[in-house]
């Protein structure tokens, strides 16, 4: 099923930027899905982003896009659904809700960081609302958990 499943997502990943795991789920299905057929496309997306094809992303439908998955329960149009998007504009526009994402992605990432320190740092209500917020790029991140795992 986890197979299958991520060739689903590859599928869609070769035609559109970002793609909903949820929507390609019921795609595929052609109807609902039950809890441990969304566990299964939810390993196949992590799969695929650790194979560094896309960044593995949560996004609230607003956020992504032409294809986003629009939740049919009452109450849940506010709710994140996870995506795989290959879409530098959404990797750099909102970095903070990467899920999972390769070292190949880095560079956009901070980038990505580095433009939201610099809005909240220019707006006074940010600052406010986030203060001592700073952009840790992701290699930096990496060799200080990976030095405090090792130090435990």
């Amino acid at each position: 099923m986890t197979e299958t499943l991520r060739q689903a997502l590859q599928t869609a990943l070769a035609s559109r930027e970002t793609v909903s795991i949820r929507g390609t789920l019921i795609e595929t299905l052609e109807r609902d899905p039950a809890k441990g057929e969304i566990s299964a496309a939810s390993t196949a997306a992590r799969r695929i982003a650790e194979g560094g094809e896309a960044v593995l992303i949560s996004l609230l439908p607003d956020q992504a896009g032409a294809d986003a998955y629009m939740p049919r329960a009452r109450g849940a149009m506010g709710r994140a659904s996870n995506y795989l998007t290959v879409d530098e504009k959404i990797i750099k526009g909102l970095p903070c809700r990467i899920q999972f994402a390769t070292e190949k992605w880095d560079a956009l990432i901070d980038e990505g960081m580095r433009l939201t320190q610099q809005k909240i740092e220019s707006d006074p209500g940010l600052s406010e609302l986030l203060p001592g917020w700073k952009a840790e790029p992701r290699a930096e991140k990496r060799a200080r958990l990976m030095a405090e795992a090792a130090g435990s």
